[in-house]
């Protein structure tokens, strides 16, 4: 099976998206997926704050998995990744990127997971009002400590990454892993997000990884089905349409379509592939709301990346 070198880890070529665990997902139907797909894949990936959007429990997604992780006996062969010092849902302005709030997440995330580490610990947001300097000597405490293998940024604007990576070299710190960020083929409207505080890629983002080979994790990797809703001749909820119906995102899916005739893989498939297909480590992060699609887009994972079909995936997205 292909995996994909990460500073701390080798992961799948596919993380699992674990956002709705708890939620959308009930505990059964995540207890499923998570053995479906540990059949083989095995980078899992979370939040401390996922479904906290729903009163009562907190970080239920975080629990699930704990729960799931106890009862197989898998904590040794999945590598986890998860987040913390997000805003409070109900102030979304406020940061919570200090190293108190960090710490604070990090311990009730273990707890949560059942498990002595993280492997990937990211910070979910940033607050560059704050010197990078205190978040990174947190983050790198915490790693002497072995609460945490490597570290990364999620939603991190350019400017603050590089910024990171300096004090690193400059301070000799382990530094920023990996960069996780909204990335997918299809370009989203930034008015459709409802979040400014989410970040996307973007060419400049894009030339940083491929000149520095700094890995990446996309969320929303597979743009919310648009493709596959396209390619199976589906509806476009409202919400979907909202933020990927414009002409240059019909332009890639067209020719993604006619990739998929010739190859015989699904568009779901092909988008997953595309990660694969760029010049540095790259991993989509996807959610599943049934097992149809998630064994759908599994078969990523058992496919030969050849030149060719490399080649012909970074071309669908030829804005970078």
């Amino acid at each position: 099976m292909r995996r994909i070198a990460l500073p701390c880890a080798e992961v799948s070529p596919l993380g699992l998206g674990t956002a709705g665990f708890g939620t959308s997902v009930d505990e059964k139907a995540a207890m499923r997926q998570l053995d479906c797909f540990t059949e083989r894949g095995n980078l899992l990936d979370t939040a401390h704050v996922y479904g906290d959007w729903v009163p009562g429990e907190k970080a239920r997604s975080e629990r699930v998995i704990g729960k799931w992780l106890v009862s197989r006996g898998a904590r040794g062969r999945v590598t986890l990744s998860t987040k913390g010092a997000h805003p409070r849902l109900e102030t979304m302005r406020v940061s919570r990127v200090s190293p108190e709030n960090i710490r604070r997440d990090l311990e009730e995330s273990l707890r949560c997971l059942n498990t002595d580490f993280i492997d990937i610990y990211f910070l979910h947001r940033d607050d560059p009002a704050r010197p990078v300097g205190e978040l990174l000597e947190c983050l790198e405490a915490l790693r002497a400590e072995g609460k945490i293998r490597c570290y990364g940024c999620s939603n991190w604007r350019l400017e603050r990454i590089g910024e990171a990576q300096e004090y690193a070299r400059r301070h000799g710190l382990q530094g920023l892993a990996c960069n996780q960020l909204m990335w997918s083929l299809a370009a989203p409207r930034a008015e459709g997000l409802g979040d400014p505080t989410m970040v996307g890629m973007d060419a400049e983002t894009y030339a940083f990884h491929e000149r520095s080979g700094m890995p990446a994790m996309g969320y929303m990797a597979l743009a919310k089905g648009y493709f596959s809703r396209r390619q199976n001749g589906k509806t476009l909820p409202e919400s979907v349409r909202a933020l990927y119906d414009m002409p240059e995102n019909d332009a890639v899916c067209r020719k993604l379509l006619t990739l998929s005739e010739r190859s015989g893989l699904s568009a779901a498939a092909l988008a997953i592939l595309y990660f694969s297909a760029q010049p540095f480590a790259a991993v989509p992060l996807v959610s599943f709301s049934s097992e149809t699609q998630l064994e759908d887009a599994m078969t990523a994972l058992a496919c030969d990346m050849t030149a060719g079909l490399a080649q012909e995936l970074r071309k669908l997205r030829e804005r970078y």
